[in-house]
């Protein structure tokens, strides 16, 4: 008897080891035509491989041709998640990651993540604010755990460096400018929140940016801030002060 119940068990994994090897190994194009999803936000330029190893070449205004690589761990769609490694590739930026999801408890995890971005990217993001940077930005050796449902962010660490350079942002109804050294934004989690602490290379902190569990937005910019761009404070407090804050809903809970 225990050995049928053995029998029966190991018939039982095989057969759902076979259904996830078959659905991994669908044709990517085959996918596609049958999906054949409408109205999307970008132009499908191309799709190639399988959903087990694939790419696809995606095409928008800000970012250009973009192409995204992957590459699926099996043993983590037996036990029921999603881990790949993850490769996205553009004249504008670039990233490497190692993606885990977990379905049922709606957790993303992005591991080892690096690459960069561009400052025209950045431009183009800045339009509204008339805003323009020059350096480019850099993440190097990120990790971040995330709830999609609560918002709640269990670990997080990293950096992103920009590399500094010529910024212009306007004043009144005219333009000032200011050239600006490299700075750091370490990124880490205070209670479950994700925050990054910006700072000069020596170490001088600048600003607070952080994404609260409903959605909101909020950077908290110091007098030190105001002090390397050159601009003058009406009153006299110590370059640790926080001398305004911004707010803004990025999503919607």
């Amino acid at each position: 008897m225990a050995k049928a119940e053995g029998n029966r068990g190991l018939i039982a994994v095989s057969i759902v080891v076979y259904l996830v090897c078959l659905i991994a190994l669908t044709p990517l194009s085959v996918v596609h035509k049958f999906l054949a999803p409408e109205n999307l936000p970008v132009e499908v330029v191309a799709v190639s491989g399988t959903l087990w190893k694939g790419e696809v070449v995606l095409k928008h205004p800000m970012t250009g041709q973009i192409s995204s690589m992957w590459s699926i761990y099996p043993m983590a769609l037996i036990k029921g998640q999603v881990k790949a490694d993850l490769e996205v590739d553009s004249s504008l930026a670039q990233f490497t990651s190692q993606v885990a999801f977990n379905p049922l408890t709606n957790q993303v995890a992005f591991n080892e993540t690096n690459g960069f971005v561009s400052a025209n990217l950045v431009n183009k993001a800045l339009v509204q604010s008339k805003t323009q940077v020059n350096g480019d930005f850099e993440l190097s050796d990120t990790h971040l755990e995330y709830n999609l449902t609560t918002g709640e962010s269990d670990e997080a660490s990293g950096q992103v460096v920009w590399m500094g350079g010529n910024v212009v942002y306007p004043k009144g109804r005219k333009h000032a400018q200011a050239e600006l050294p490299m700075l750091v934004a370490k990124i880490t989690t205070e209670n479950k929140e994700l925050l990054a602490n910006v700072s000069t290379v020596e170490g001088q902190q600048l600003a607070t940016a952080s994404i609260k569990k409903d959605g909101w937005a909020n950077l908290a910019v110091r007098k030190a801030m105001i002090d390397l761009v050159g601009e003058k404070w009406p009153n006299k407090v110590s370059s640790d002060t926080v001398v305004f804050e911004v707010s803004e809903r990025v999503f919607t809970r």
